[in-house]
């Protein structure tokens, strides 16, 4: 109870105190403005989960005329601002003395996104779906902010602190992706005629971007320059190591070999979460007959289930790092559980998948493979336990995946200026989620075998891969480990 005592109060510890690094009150100027960076990622992930989820029927009741095709260009919206606009944001974090002006403009940008979210129906009918395709662009450009939050979490903590608070602010992301659905399955009691207010409708979709817009006006006001205050403690921590005056002297040579393996282990892993999240709802449809209702009712418990574990990963993360080296964490909790998630789901046994009956003219109450899927007649199906066991698998992948591949790219930057670096690490998040959903076209043309074949193939290879170079992503040696452990013994 006193150590989250001291984690709400923001107090620093003898240990910290004794380092003579910075005075009790920045201590507490730092952790307070790390924290509302985490408040970022938390804002960006809510707005994601509680808009997507009634994206497309607010797109038809806006167009009745648009179509799939259309849908999957709006979905490719976020990414592509975020993939484009994060090398901006990166290279201008480098240069500039403090982060403070960068968030406000971006979350200005998020809060006039989520806005033009909910006034699409005062603009005429032909053009409303392009005013949603501009608001979510805006939106995705507004996610830029992550680029930042990287890049400032690496250079204002230690390197004690930093598997902590990166793990930290990975779980406001998850616990806001979480959220997100809930609240609009919350707002469905408006229901989608609403009520008119001083000319707006206020409906289950638009009031979801107004609540986002709010929350966004209240972060705007909590980056104000007596909370949000830019400091850094990284290169003065390495500085006081090393017993050098200047910042720049602590710059070591970039382990590109290292850098670069780090970074296509995470574009993996993000690739196949992706890929698997879009292609949940046509495998249920396909592989276990249910029908629309069932699929929402049943991956809503197997996803929230998900994500609950992604939490509890999240908090456990700090502590798994103090008994196994972070390398060693990426390869066996990270990529080898993405490894079995893929062997998990390749059919086996006999039971033949469910064929959707041609006579019913509902494909939302009737599920079942369609005829057009060739491969359904002699591909064995998929079954419950497996789909279970694979996602558990991934969600541990990916929870321990986006957390430790940060902190050790983080620490292979050392104390240089990361944000170009981020921005690139954003961009491949980013590129990943647009390439990500085509995985349904190798599920629906080729079937099951290919897609998770494929997905065992490349993540095994990858696995392989880094469990050959694994020394090279060690970043401490165990030299300086065993000198920082008999500082902090004599410190003690």
């Amino acid at each position: 109870m006193a150590s989250i005592g001291s984690w709400l109060r923001v107090v620093q510890s003898e240990k910290d105190r004794a380092s003579e690094l910075e005075s009790d009150f920045e201590y507490r100027q730092r952790w307070i403005t790390i924290r509302l960076v985490y408040v970022s990622g938390f804002l960006m992930f809510l707005s994601f989960g509680v808009v997507t989820t009634g994206l497309w029927p607010y797109l038809q009741d806006m167009d009745p005329t648009v179509g799939k095709a259309f849908l999957s260009v709006v979905f490719a919206a976020p990414p592509t601002g975020q993939l484009l606009f994060s090398p901006l944001i990166g290279w201008c974090s480098n240069r500039l003395s403090s982060i403070r002006v960068p968030f406000v403009l971006l979350t200005a940008l998020f809060v006039f996104g989520n806005a033009l979210y909910s006034v699409v129906e005062l603009f005429p009918v032909p053009y409303r779906k392009y005013v949603i395709l501009l608001s979510r662009f805006v939106f995705g450009v507004s996610t830029s902010i992550n680029t930042l939050s990287r890049a400032y979490i690496s250079t204002a903590t230690k390197l004690s602190e930093r598997t902590g608070a990166i793990s930290m602010s990975s779980l406001a992301q998850t616990f806001g992706l979480a959220i997100g659905p809930i609240i609009q399955a919350a707002l469905s009691a408006i229901g989608k005629d609403g009520f008119m207010w001083y000319g707006l409708r206020i409906n289950m979709y638009t009031m979801a971007g107004w609540i986002c817009a709010i929350v966004g006006v209240v972060y705007i006001m909590l980056l104000n320059p007596s909370c949000f205050v830019h400091r850094t403690i990284a290169a003065q921590e390495a500085m006081k190591t090393i017993g050098c005056s200047k910042a720049t002297d602590t710059y070591e040579p970039l382990k590109m070999f290292s850098i670069w393996t780090v970074m296509n282990g995470y574009s993996v892993l993000m690739f196949f979460y992706v890929s698997v999240q879009t292609a949940l709802s046509p495998i249920s449809l396909d592989q276990f007959g249910w029908s629309h209702e069932e699929s929402l009712y049943y991956l809503g418990i197997l996803i929230t289930g998900g994500t609950l574990c992604s939490c509890a990963v999240f908090l456990l993360l700090p502590q798994l790092c103090k008994r196994f080296q972070e390398h060693n964490v990426f390869l066996f909790f990270a990529m080898l559980p993405l490894f079995i998630s893929q062997v998990v789901m390749i059919p086996v046994g006999s039971n033949t998948i469910p064929m959707f009956d041609s006579s019913s003219n509902n494909r939302s109450t009737a599920g079942g493979c369609p005829v057009e899927q060739e491969w359904c007649n002699f591909i064995p199906s998929i079954n419950q336990y497996q789909l279970t066991v694979s996602y558990t698998m991934l969600c541990v992948s990916f929870s321990v995946g986006i957390a430790i591949s940060q902190t050790i790219l983080s620490k292979l930057l050392g104390t240089r200026p990361q944000g170009n670096w981020m921005a690139l690490y954003t961009s491949i998040g980013g590129l990943t989620r647009i390439v990500g959903p085509a995985s349904v076209v190798v599920y629906v043309r080729f079937g099951t075998y290919w897609l998770f074949g494929l997905g065992a193939t490349v993540s095994g290879l990858v696995l392989a891969w880094m469990w050959c170079y694994k020394s090279h992503l060690r970043t401490t040696k165990k030299k300086s480990q065993t000198s920082e452990l008999q500082q902090m013994t004599g410190q003690e």
